[in-house]
């Protein structure tokens, strides 16, 4: 679910003190810089076709009763559900059980825009044991992006851009407050971490050896929360409401917004988690509000 990673960390397991991709060769962190710029815009990607298909056909009936408090009801139930779930259960299939049904979720409602029920359900059950049966970085990350993307898709239809801008609004606050005051999200990432679970994506070098690597945790690079992905992607489909050319700057500023978060999470002088969220999220609201001005000026 979204809550799992709504402020979520940039992280990596590796060497105590300085950070380890700080001290890869350049050209190491410009691949693992565009190996998230290219999740960012195929997560996107799909989300925003997924969307547009659904407007054009007229296949989503917006409900009232997706709003706000419900996106932040649902985040802080599904955080709650993962804590509670982390002192009662030590088996990582239980992990590995309800990160499945979420982007099941997901990746069959992307499937259904573009295909009968039945082979959209085939369709997004074989997304995501794609990930269980061929145990890559490659893999788990296209089942992510599938997944994430009809999440993403699924709430942002049924939300305007102004109610999608308050919500990244509040929940990057939430972010600090969760990475730097009480730390819950840093103890829910190294607890997943400890039983072998990932729920995030693994942005290692774009080479064939790294991606076609486990993703295990020891492996150089990073980790992405998903819902670092997921927000800031629901402002680009919700957008599409206005139009084609506010859906794709917001994505691509969301994507800039990772760029900074990468320079400034490799700047830090020691290892240390941070919030992912508000540089992706404000990258992503300043691009939607700056493509109002370039409509208007050409």
């Amino acid at each position: 679910m979204l809550g799992r990673k709504a402020g979520y960390l940039l992280h990596c397991e590796r060497m105590p003190d300085h950070h380890p991709i700080a001290a890869l060769p350049n050209s190491t962190q410009r691949s693992i810089l565009a190996h998230g710029l290219v999740l960012f815009f195929a997560t996107g990607g799909l989300a925003l076709a997924g969307g547009a298909k659904s407007i054009v056909r007229g296949g989503y009936v917006p409900s009232a009763a997706v709003s706000v408090p419900y996106v932040l009801a649902l985040i802080l139930f599904a955080t709650a559900l993962l804590i509670f779930a982390l002192r009662a259960f030590k088996n990582p299939i239980v992990f590995e059980a309800l990160f499945a049904l979420s982007m099941l979720a997901g990746a069959w409602f992307l499937a259904d825009i573009f295909f009968s029920p039945g082979l959209a359900l085939i369709l997004g059950s074989a997304a995501i044991l794609l990930r269980f049966v061929w145990k890559s970085i490659l893999s788990a990350n296209i089942c992510l992006a599938i997944g994430v993307a009809g999440i993403a898709a699924s709430l942002a239809l049924h939300l305007s851009p102004t109610s999608v801008v308050i919500l990244l609004t509040l929940l990057s606050f939430y972010d600090i407050v969760a990475v730097y005051r009480t730390k819950h999200m840093v103890k829910m990432f190294r607890d997943l971490t400890s039983r072998g679970v990932l729920f995030a994506f693994a942005l290692a070098p774009l080479t064939p050896r790294a991606l076609l690597a486990p993703p295990a945790f020891e492996n150089r690079g990073m980790l992405l929360g998903t819902g670092d992905v997921a927000l800031p992607i629901m402002l680009a489909v919700s957008a599409l409401r206005v139009g084609p050319v506010q859906a794709v700057a917001t994505l691509a500023g969301a994507a800039a917004g990772f760029a900074l978060m990468f320079m400034l999470f490799i700047a830090q002088p020691k290892r240390a988690p941070i919030p992912a969220l508000p540089p992706i999220a404000l990258g992503a609201v300043l691009a939607y509000l700056v493509s109002f001005l370039f409509l208007s000026s050409s």
